[in-house]
């Protein structure tokens, strides 16, 4: 065989392509017709078990000295948010957990509401109803998937863990979309990738652990039967534990020294001529982080670990608290000469339920008990305070008004607070709504072949109905979040600025009652425009029983051709210097 340097190769390779019949298709019409080729599906992996077996012991032997030192501080921040710390006696809770009490009051204020999905698309009419359309089924699945719920266990999962993740994928029995809250602790993480800015996971690979019983794993890889039969002892109700491998490109499963699955990403048209809303394939997992350097996987730190050492503080001072209440009814000193161990027992315990004893004068003594430290209280209550700030919740918990508390400064300072939660975790849930509705979008691109219909109640109580297909869609769509929809709207803040507004002369009638959540503000203006220029029309309209005689707009007077018989009670004709009176004068205001 000749010497084959890499010139003299690209020089064969030409002469191959040009003199020879490999990889090429004739066009003559002798051809035979058919299938020419062994059945390759698009989504099969050409990888052998034994290389992903070893890249599996890679990533967990890479992986394990990571996981170990994320561990044991994940499992403090349960400890503290379920109350069982440090020094709370066993199998008890702390009596003043401000950690859960903050957590608690945090997550309903950062998820108020469902994200709103917004869709665009190219200007023509067409495009329009078409992003109408697709926004309308975002919205659907918004609402039947519970997205408003799931970002909250997203949140608590955070608080504990440092990171949060959902899951996106098809359900064949639904024929239909989800997404799934998985475990953070059943993720492999590779130590070297990081959660970007979208909520996308940047690394080698990402393992997940999941659980199931041994039959219900034969159901899912029938294949291998045989193997998982002889791993459980032929016991098919045994829980065993399997894991998917992720990369952007393809997915394997495996179970101890078993492949049990392999393929290309299923969630992407490799096909040429299908659409795909993403341009590249993903794994498909979006993760909630808020404080990431991106050196690593998880956060460097949450809201539970920075407070650790304030309820530390808080739980001391109570115990403190606690044992000086305690004695303060004084201790008893009860002289030997007169009792024994078993009468100044009894004699201890009348004196404190204040029944007579029978003793000498002298005989018992009332000890002082020691006072608490200067300042205690105050330090305690400047401890709890401060961490309800480090949450953003301190205007959101109940408390004690004090003489120089005024209604607006609560509204400010409760606005201020609310601000600091949506600048915070607030903006990092909204972009991991904005991705999951990203991923929806590409999720209907891919396994939306037939039509898909859907329902969603718009304004006003109207019922928006949809149904669309994604098979030949080659219109393109950009897809986010409304910002600020999943925040909470304080009613008492925005009727107070609503009125302001009025008051300034700065806002109309019917914006006025939009702005205040009236249930008809067209009809509600109405009424509040009749009320400010010419009272007694109004009354006439909407109490004519009070006003008897009076004539309603537009209706014949009781003495035709004499109008004006009763100039006290009837309407005055309109004048034209009436448009230049204010509409806010002589209006009651709301």
């Amino acid at each position: 065989m000749p010497d084959t340097d890499p010139f003299s190769l690209n020089i064969l390779g030409v002469q191959n392509l040009i003199e020879t019949d490999t990889n090429k298709v004739s066009n003559g019409l002798n051809a035979d017709e058919g299938v020419t080729s062994d059945f390759i599906d698009l989504l099969t992996l050409d990888m052998k078990d034994e290389e992903l077996l070893e890249l599996k012991r890679g990533y967990e032997n890479k992986s394990a000295p990571y996981t170990g030192k994320i561990e044991p501080r994940q499992q403090n921040n349960k400890a503290y948010l379920y109350g069982m710390q440090g020094n709370s006696p066993k199998g008890k809770t702390m009596p003043s957990n401000l950690l859960f009490q903050s957590t608690a009051t945090f997550v309903p204020q950062a998820l108020a509401k469902n994200p709103e999905p917004v869709v665009w698309s190219d200007d023509t009419d067409e495009g329009k109803e078409a992003s109408k359309d697709v926004k309308t089924m975002l919205q659907y699945h918004a609402d039947i998937l519970c997205m408003r719920k799931k970002l909250g266990v997203m949140v608590w999962d955070w608080s504990v863990y440092f990171i949060a993740v959902w899951k996106y994928g098809w359900d064949s029995k639904i024929n239909d979309v989800t997404i799934q809250v998985r475990r953070p602790k059943n993720f492999v993480f590779d130590p070297d990738g990081y959660v970007d800015e979208y909520g996308d996971f940047k690394g080698s690979y990402i393992g997940e652990r999941i659980q199931s019983t041994a039959e219900e794993l034969i159901e899912l890889y029938p294949k291998s039967e045989k193997y998982i039969t002889e791993k459980v002892n032929q016991k098919l109700g045994t829980l065993v534990t399997r894991t998917e491998w992720w990369n952007d490109e393809y997915c394997f499963t495996t179970y101890e020294d078993e492949v049990l699955d392999k393929h290309k990403n299923e969630f992407f048209n490799y096909e040429e001529g299908k659409p795909n809303h993403f341009a590249i394939p993903k794994m498909p997992y979006t993760f909630l982080s808020v404080f990431s350097l991106q050196e690593q996987p998880h956060d460097f730190t949450n809201l539970i670990e920075q407070n650790i050492a304030n309820q530390d503080r808080i739980n001391t001072r109570d115990a403190q608290i606690t044992k000086n209440l305690a004695h303060g009814n004084n201790s008893i000193l009860l002289d030997d000469k007169f009792w024994t161990s078993e009468t100044a027992h009894q004699a201890a315990n009348a004196i404190e339920v204040g029944d007579p004893i029978l003793g000498g004068k002298d005989s018992v003594t009332r000890l002082p008990a020691s006072p608490l430290p200067s300042g205690i209280l105050e330090a305690q209550e400047v401890d709890k305070q401060t961490l309800l700030g480090v949450y953003g919740t301190q205007g959101l918990t109940a408390q004690q008004p004090t003489e120089n508390t005024t209604a607006r400064g609560q509204i400010l300072n409760q606005s201020i607070d609310s601000t600091r939660i949506g600048g915070g975790v607030g903006d990092s849930l909204e972009q991991v709504a904005d991705n999951a509705f990203n991923w929806l979008l590409q999720l209907y691109y891919v396994f939306y072949d037939e039509k898909h219909y859907a329902s969603i109640m718009g304004s006003g109580r109207a019922v928006s109905y949809v149904g669309i297909t994604m098979a030949d869609e080659q219109r393109r769509f950009v897809v986010s979040v409304a910002t600020n929809s999943m925040k909470p709207v304080d009613e008492i803040s925005k009727n107070n600025m609503a009125l302001e507004r009025w008051t300034a002369k700065a806002i109309d009638p019917i914006t006025f009652m939009k702005e205040i959540n009236s249930s008809d503000p067209m009809e509600d203006a109405k009424k509040l425009v009749i009320w400010s220029v010419n009272p007694q029309m109004y009354l006439q309209m909407y109490f004519p029983e009070s006003a008897p005689g009076m004539v309603a707009p537009g209706a014949p007077s009781e003495s035709p051709g004499q109008p004006g018989d009763n100039p006290e009670i009837s309407a005055p004709p309109a004048q034209s210097s009436l448009s230049s009176v204010p509409i806010g004068a002589g209006v009651a205001q709301p």
